[in-house]
């Protein structure tokens, strides 16, 4: 740990243990001070209970582009723990990506699969030109479908795609 990181740190907790103290203060000796640290101490619960379901960033800084067109390009990613896969529609017409069976359990980072309060989503849906991506913080293969519309009898293509994450180099065990 860094020499910043260790003074940042130590603020952080001095900072923590000022607030307690004035808390811990403003209860047991009823002051009106009291009741405004009790409503401060709610405020504060309630916005760490909201971002305790904000996504861990642990990007590498490895992007990984998976084209969407007529076909998804590559079918097949390789990636290391934290790198950022993008899955990006270049077609004219929106796409849907499906993730099954808690595939993304162990993603770090989620731009797109999640709903308006950072609630993760197994699916997606891409308009035209919009992007999505996900970071990765085990190994593991992932598998998603990619939905879109098609001039084949039906009207519908389904394209299975896999994100392979391995630890080390661009190789899986």
């Amino acid at each position: 740990m860094s020499a910043t990181n260790r003074d940042v740190k130590r603020k952080a907790i001095k900072w923590v243990e000022t607030f307690i103290r004035a808390f811990w203060k403003g209860v047991t000796h009823g002051s009106r001070n009291g009741a405004n640290s009790w409503v401060l101490f709610v405020g504060l619960s309630l916005l760490t209970a909201g971002c305790a379901n904000s996504p861990m960033t642990t990007r590498t800084g490895d992007i990984v582009d998976v084209k969407i067109e007529n076909d998804v390009t590559p079918k097949r990613v390789i990636a290391l723990v934290g790198d950022e896969v993008r899955w990006v529609n270049h077609r004219s017409q929106p796409v849907r990506i499906d993730f099954t069976g808690g595939a993304l359990d162990d993603a770090s980072c989620r731009r797109g699969f999640t709903n308006w309060i950072g609630m993760k989503k197994e699916s997606v849906q891409l308009d035209a030109n919009e992007t999505a991506s996900l970071c990765f913080s085990g190994r593991g293969v992932h598998t998603y479908n990619v939905r879109m519309d098609s001039a084949l009898p039906g009207g519908k293509q389904i394209v299975q795609g896999e994100v392979q994450v391995g630890k080390t180099g661009k190789s899986m065990p």
